[in-house]
């Protein structure tokens, strides 16, 4: 009799393929991370002395422009 043809399946998925992806997307996440994280210390990793500051005793002696006595 003239019935409907059975479907067949569509071929299985190759899993690394999503494995793949899956690590790329980890890898990306990780760098916007990081780069979010350098981007949040702005000015205050440059910053060579602690919050108190420098506590030496600075000069405050004067001087004569030009050098000499």
């Amino acid at each position: 009799m003239g019935g409907k043809a059975q479907p067949q399946m569509p071929p299985p998925v190759d899993q690394s393929v999503y494995d793949k992806t899956a690590e790329a997307d980890a890898k990306l996440a990780a760098e916007k991370e990081k780069m979010l994280g350098t981007k949040k210390k702005g000015m205050r990793g440059t910053i060579l002395t602690s919050g108190v500051g420098d506590e030496t005793e600075a000069t405050t002696e004067k001087t004569v422009l030009g050098g000499g006595v």
